[in-house]
């Protein structure tokens, strides 16, 4: 089987790493996906370990479709009976276009007229209806130039909902895109080891929740009850509840608590306590209110690097004026030479200006979108002289 993992721009590395080290076969990294061949196990394994993906998607068949009429003919050849009966939902999603087809909308119309009229005359008039939030089998079709790649999405809702119903208040970071940059952070290696883990800007703790999960070595799918392939026909149970069972052995509540955050805010520590507790991490992450100005790194580790700081912090919403965002980078850099002298920190800066205030050099910068901002993750070694900053 061949299938294609889905992700945020920018996280494309991340995943594909993280896919090779979930033991999945022929990963090659495209552009905001990674393709893998592997069994049906392999795909679900992909669905329930995966941190960074967005869905992950079975393909099915590839269509030609230079033409609407070409597109349904197509799509109406599978044998779509094998995935779906005559009394199940469906609901297809669209991506992409050429010339003949423009519209998305349109295109998801012809592709769910090919598998309800080829259902219709195979089950005796019988025919799925439509559900486009909860939908027995949801297809996914990408269209570039003529070719329609056409795919069952077994994800269902997007793998960045951890099941846990967290609260993101102002400004939430998207929990896969939390997990990329951990990644690129080398949290996945550095945390078993006993790094400790600080976030001073935590907001509503996703960063804290997605690390501390890393370190209980818990799947971050563990949680959720539904999932695309619950009502497929070609669902096999037994093997997902394999997957489930080795899951659950494999949850372990850390021994010692390595993942700290801190907030100015108390609204945002209370709502990241909140969460916390609905995922069953209160005891795996330390959540105190303080100022920035008033930041202290936990004793650090007698390893190399002696800590990590991973933080978003905010970049204009949350604050408001432009002049206190750019006070406030200026005082970030301030407090990670002063006192976090030797650690590594991680900053997901909303544009090369604010970057810039920071007052240290980055060591690496990788490009990523947080939600619909181009944001810059930037990895800063610490150390006790500042570069000069613009004026």
């Amino acid at each position: 089987m061949q299938f294609t993992a889905t992700c945020a721009p920018g996280l494309e590395e991340a995943l594909r790493d993280e896919l090779v080290a979930l033991g999945l076969h022929k990963v090659e990294a495209g552009r905001q996906a990674v393709r893998f061949d592997g069994v049906l196990a392999d795909g679900y394994r992909a669905c329930l370990w995966s941190r960074i993906a967005s869905r992950v998607l079975l393909h099915l068949a590839t269509a030609y479709a230079n033409s609407a009429k070409t597109l349904y003919a197509e799509v109406r050849r599978i044998d779509w009976s094998e995935h779906l009966g005559p009394t199940q939902t469906l609901a297809v999603e669209f991506v992409g276009g050429n010339d003949a087809i423009r519209n998305s909308r349109f295109g998801a119309l012809k592709v769910k007229d090919a598998i309800v009229d080829r259902l219709r005359d195979a089950h005796e008039g019988e025919r799925p209806s439509i559900d486009v939030n909860e939908p027995d089998v949801r297809v996914h079709v990408y269209l570039k130039h003529n070719r329609a790649q056409v795919s069952l999405d077994l994800s269902g809702d997007p793998l960045h909902l951890r099941g846990h119903h967290r609260d993101g208040g102002p400004a939430p970071l998207r929990e896969n895109l939390a997990a990329g940059l951990l990644r690129y952070a080398r949290w996945h290696e550095l945390g078993p080891q006993g790094c400790p883990l600080v976030d001073p800007m935590c907001g509503s703790g996703t960063f804290l929740m997605e690390a501390a999960d890393v370190l209980r070595d818990r799947a971050p799918g563990l949680s959720r009850e539904r999932w695309g392939f619950t009502g497929w026909l070609g669902h096999e149970a037994s093997t997902w509840q394999s997957l489930i069972d080795e899951a659950r052995e494999r949850d372990t509540p850390t021994a010692k608590v390595q993942v700290f955050g801190f907030d100015q805010d108390r609204t945002q520590i209370r709502r990241a306590h909140q969460n916390l507790a609905r995922a069953g991490l209160s005891n795996d992450v330390s959540l105190q209110t303080r100022e920035l100005a008033d930041f202290e790194a936990p004793e650090g580790r007698e390893v190399v690097p002696r800590g990590l700081l991973v933080t978003n912090p905010p970049y204009g919403e949350r604050l408001g004026e432009e002049d206190e965002v750019v006070q406030l980078h200026g005082l970030l850099g301030d407090v990670l030479r002063r006192r976090c002298t030797g650690w590594t920190g991680w900053v997901l800066a909303g544009s090369p200006q604010l970057a810039k205030r920071i007052g240290l050099k980055p060591k690496r910068k990788i490009e990523v979108r947080n939600g619909a901002l181009e944001a810059r993750f930037c990895e800063i070694p610490i150390r006790d002289q500042a570069v000069a900053r613009d004026t």
